[in-house]
């Protein structure tokens, strides 16, 4: 397995009022900007989107296994063509919460070159949108 981390953000909003909102995968949608994701859908415990290159992700919540700062864990499905868990951590300071994204990726050395600026960017992506979202 191999483990992706996105940058860490400051957000004015606790992590149990972020773990709500996050309960509606549509939250999901509106951390993501347009330019680098089409098609965005969710329905119930499900979402999938398309990235930039045309690639499309499927993702299913995965409620087993939420633990420690975990406050939401999706995994992909097929037909998406590469494994990987998308997770969303963050811990409680005075003023709000210290949030990231993570994946665990099941990829070869060839894979991971393909997949790894594109993981990196979707989480740059929403690190930012939660910033926007939920400034400190």
């Amino acid at each position: 397995m191999v483990e992706f981390e996105g940058p860490k953000v400051t957000l004015g909003i606790a992590p149990s009022v972020l773990h709500e909102k996050l309960q509606d995968l549509s939250s999901v949608g509106e951390l993501l900007p347009p330019d680098s994701v089409k098609d965005f859908t969710a329905d119930g415990n499900t979402c999938s989107f398309k990235v930039k290159g045309g690639v499309s992700i499927h993702l299913v919540r995965d409620t087993s296994s939420l633990e420690g700062d975990m406050i939401l864990k999706m995994n992909t499905v097929a037909p998406t063509p590469v494994k990987f868990s998308l997770e969303v951590l963050a811990a409680e300071h005075e003023n709000g919460c210290t949030c990231y994204v993570r994946s665990e990726a099941d990829l070869n050395p060839f894979t991971r070159m393909m997949v790894e600026p594109a993981l990196k960017s979707l989480f740059e992506d929403m690190a930012k949108g939660m910033q926007d979202q939920f400034p400190a």
